[in-house]
């Protein structure tokens, strides 16, 4: 009986993304690591076979759990990775969706749940929420041989096969240097942001700096953070507004865009003081039908899509690829395009 790829790795006290980047001679693994799954390879005479791997893989089942929470972007996600499934569907796969508040501690016990309820899972989709219960399981996912792809918002630090989504630092430069452009006379500004996500943090950090070391006439006022539910971006919005009643720009990291802008409005029809819905900057993230809507309003001066469908699409076939054909990923992070939408070409 020939040696899998998994007893490889066993042999070597690694994991199997290691032994495969050393059978396809990539990056990252240590020379003296190296040598060792080499000689291992070698001793028991390991041979790939792809077409052997995928004819098995269409006689038995192969689960995925994909555990997105409740944000905005999740059926966006979600129709990506069932694109995938419709070209794969002569294979036998089935996919658990996971689905939860946008809450780290219900993050974790999904996990948790899933590592003691659930060892039929093969491979997971994640967007993971910053937090130690979170990482704790990915962690333990790791140990373990199952292989997590993270999507929309990386956890550093946390170990995954790969990253799929939008530079957030990128990302956020183009929104500061799209801000700079439509007030060139200068703005006072602020960022609303979420601390639920690391990608939203990066994306606060890189468009603070951003504005300090390039846009001496916009003057950031303040950081408001929110937790992403309809109730609470309302609310801080209206907190934000009274707190800076000239504030005329603003910086949306996170979710919940339609509720901020509705504070805007409430807000301006009782202070006339206030700053107009009209005559607000907003700058935000990706093109959900109510942000559409914004755009055409000229209620949102411009937003920045980082491709949610085609996010779900790659780390759906990334993971496949992975599972059927034990093909490891070529990069760390798989960064999908960034689209800058205005009135002008939304649709």
């Amino acid at each position: 009986m020939s040696i899998t790829l998994k007893q490889i790795a066993e042999l070597a006290g690694t994991t199997k993304s290691t032994v495969d980047k050393v059978i396809h001679d990539r990056p990252g693994v240590s020379e003296k690591k190296r040598q060792e799954i080499r000689a291992l390879l070698e001793q028991y005479g390991y041979e790939a076979n792809p077409l052997a791997k995928a004819l098995n893989y269409q006689k038995k089942k192969m689960t995925a759990a994909v555990v997105l929470p409740n944000v905005d972007a999740r059926p966006f996600i979600k129709k990506g990775i069932e694109l995938v499934l419709q070209d794969l569907n002569s294979f036998n796969i089935n996919v658990q969706y996971y689905e939860m508040s946008v809450d780290e501690d219900q993050e974790g016990e999904c996990l948790e749940k899933i590592l003691t309820d659930a060892p039929e899972i093969s491979g997971i989709l994640l967007l993971p929420l910053e937090g130690p219960r979170v990482r704790a399981a990915m962690e333990v996912f790791e140990q373990r041989q199952i292989p997590v792809i993270t999507l929309n918002s990386e956890l550093y630090g946390a170990p995954s096969l790969c990253y799929v989504g939008q530079d957030p630092s990128q990302s956020a430069n183009t929104a500061a240097r799209m801000l700079q452009l439509f007030c060139p006379s200068g703005a006072k500004a602020a960022i609303i942001s979420s601390p639920s996500m690391h990608g939203h943090e990066q994306r606060r950090s890189s468009f603070a700096s951003y504005i300090k070391e390039n846009c001496p006439q916009i003057d950031l006022l303040a950081v408001q953070y929110i937790e992403e539910t309809p109730e609470d971006a309302y609310t801080k919005t209206l907190m934000l507004l009274h707190q800076y009643p000239d504030l005329n720009a603003l910086y949306i990291t996170c979710g919940r865009v339609s509720d901020i802008c509705r504070a805007i409005k409430d807000r301006s029809e009782t202070h006339p003081d206030q700053t107009r819905p009209e005559a607000f900057t907003i700058i935000c993230y990706e093109k959900y039908p109510e942000i559409i809507d914004l755009v055409h309003e000229g209620r949102i001066a411009c937003t920045i899509s980082s491709s949610l469908s085609n996010q779900g699409r790659l780390a759906m076939r990334l993971l496949f690829e992975y599972l059927v054909y034990g093909k490891a990923p070529e990069k760390q992070r798989y960064y999908t395009d960034s689209e800058i939408l205005i009135k002008e070409n939304i649709r």
